[in-house]
Order: structure tokens, then C-alpha cells, then sequence
């Protein structure tokens, strides 16, 4: 294994991404499809490719590589220098997969996630602590149950900081994040009703990092324990589809925080990053680079 700045523990599937030419259809109705893709997806593999596109080095890790998505994956990530050393191929599994239909204004996701992730048998590997100690930051996804705790007490055991997404609030893993970026979708489903500006000031108040809300094209939300509450409206641009906006928003924290970035340009950043990534289809196939998000960012304060 090769050094690595970011070890990215998460969610790792071959997607195929189908862009519709118009609005997504209603039941028993037809719409075309403009063109497919076959492609890596998921919220750790999005992080790992923009990471990677940055120039960060990057190790993933999570999923198990099935039959049928080992050689795609592999052959993708290999051509990005992404360090796949931690993944492994179980046998007689299909592998992680899912269907995407975009009609640019939304991305409906068809998978097998529910059985895959709370069947009897765990589809993924175990983290892996010396990668955790080594790395100078750690993203994690949540949704790999005690596998995914034990990543973030070794986080903490190690000093080593991580970014995560779509906790609750009272999760050690929220808790103890350096960073945490929660999605309206997120905060909808586990919070229906409640008012954004109370519960970030919840989470804000068990929380020992930054807390992010992230609301499409709306205002941001975020605060940290030590910065009070605070907005800051994403950049306006036509969106040709916003599958993997978040994923890249995430990549865009991890990559203020390892350069240092103040919480405020942090959030400035991911926001850049995630509103370039909504100017292309797929997102994840041409990845943000700095001069498309600098010159973004740029726009906004000569304008």
C-alpha cells in the first residue's frame, strides 16, 4: 500500500446513470433516454475521485467488490490512481449496485441498499486501523452500522480527524466528527417538521466540529460550537444535473480542512465544488478541478 493523505471509508457501487431527455415521468407514462453510463457511485467512491482530482492521494475502503462490478471498478480507479488495496472481492456476490435515472432538476436512485445493508451477512470490509493512524484525514460514511463506529473511535483514538455525513445529532459519530455535512433529504426524513435553525443549534451544542446543512440551490446552514450559526448562499449557475453534488460538496470540506482553510472559505469552497459538479453529466466522470472552482469562486468576489 502506498501512503495515503485521505483513507475513505464508505460507499462504494457501479451505477448506471441513465439522463432523460425531459422531466422524470409519471406512472404509466414514457420518457426518453438521452444517454447511459456505467460507472463507479456511491458517497465514498464520489469523495475518493474528486479527492484524487484535487491531487490528493487517497485509499478507499468499504464495500466488498462483487463478480460483476470488480473488473469496472478496479479498471476506473486504477486509470485515477486511486489506491484500491483495502477493497476485496467476495465470491458469488454480484456486488454493489444501483440505477440512477437524472432529469437534470432531480436524481431518482433505484438499488438493493436495504437488504444489503441490514441482511445477516456484512458486505463489506473491516476498516483497517493502521491506515486510520496513518492518514491525515479520514471520511466516513455512517451507514456500515458497528464497522462504521469503530472507524471513528480509532479516529479518535489516533488524533486523526474525519468528515462525515447524515447523522443524527445524538451519534458519537456526529459527535465527534471534525466535520459533519447534513443534507435537507437527511434532516427531512429524521427530523420531519422541526425548524433547520433549532436543530443546528442542537447539533451545534453536542457537536465538537463543524456542522453543516446543505439545501440544493438554498442557503447554507453551518456553525461550529466555538462560531455562531451562519448562511451563505451557493453560487448561481445552469444546472445541467445535480446527482453527486453532495458527494462533491463532502470532498470540497475534506479538502479545506487539509489545506487549512478557515470554516467560513471551507464552506465557500464545498460549495464551489459542488456547484461546478452540477454544471456537468455525470459529475463524477469529470470531476471538479481547482482552476474550475477557483475561477468560480473568483466570480463572485469581482462581481
Amino acid at each position: 500500500m502506498t501512503d495515503c493523505a485521505v483513507y475513505v471509508y464508505g460507499m462504494t457501487v457501479l451505477s448506471t446513470i441513465h439522463q432523460l431527455k425531459g422531466p422524470y415521468p409519471a406512472a404509466n407514462t414514457y420518457q426518453e433516454i438521452q444517454q447511459t453510463f456505467v460507472m463507479p457511485g456511491g458517497e465514498g467512491a464520489n469523495c475518493a475521485v474528486v479527492l484524487r482530482n484535487l491531487g490528493v492521494r487517497v485509499r478507499l475502503d468499504g464495500c466488498f467488490l462483487g463478480d460483476l462490478t470488480r473488473e469496472p471498478l478496479l479498471t476506473y480507479f486504477g486509470a485515477r490512481d486511486i489506491d484500491c488495496s483495502r477493497l476485496t472481492h467476495q465470491a458469488d456476490f454480484p456486488g454493489w449496485r444501483d440505477i440512477v435515472l437524472c432529469d437534470g432538476d432531480s436524481r431518482t436512485v433505484f438499488g438493493w441498499f436495504g437488504q444489503l445493508l441490514f441482511g445477516d451477512e456484512n458486505l463489506w470490509t473491516p476498516p483497517c486501523e493502521e491506515s486510520i493512524r496513518a492518514a491525515r484525514y479520514v471520511a466516513l460514511d455512517p451507514f456500515f452500522r458497528d464497522a462504521s463506529a469503530q472507524v471513528a473511535e480509532w479516529c479518535v483514538k489516533h488524533n486523526t480527524p474525519y468528515v462525515t455525513i447524515d447523522c443524527r445529532w445524538d451519534d458519537r459519530i456526529a459527535q465527534q466528527a471534525r466535520a459533519i455535512v447534513c443534507s435537507q433529504e437527511f434532516l427531512d426524513r429524521e427530523y420531519p417538521g422541526q425548524s433547520y435553525d433549532a436543530l443546528l443549534e442542537q447539533y451545534r451544542a453536542v457537536c465538537g466540529g463543524l456542522v453543516i446543512f446543505t439545501f440544493g440551490s438554498e442557503p447554507i446552514r453551518y456553525g461550529s460550537p466555538t462560531t455562531p450559526q451562519a448562511q451563505f448562499t451557493p453560487y448561481q449557475v445552469p444546472i445541467v444535473d445535480t446527482l453527486g453534488a453532495g458527494d462533491t460538496f463532502r470532498a470540497g470540506v475534506v479538502y479545506g480542512l487539509l489545506r487549512g482553510m478557515a470554516e467560513s472559505e471551507i464552506v465557500h469552497f464545498a460549495s464551489a465544488c459542488a456547484t461546478v459538479a452540477c454544471t456537468r453529466f455525470p459529475s463524477v466522470h469529470q470531476p471538479p478541478e481547482l482552476s474550475a472552482i477557483t475561477a468560480l469562486m473568483n466570480s463572485r468576489s469581482t462581481a
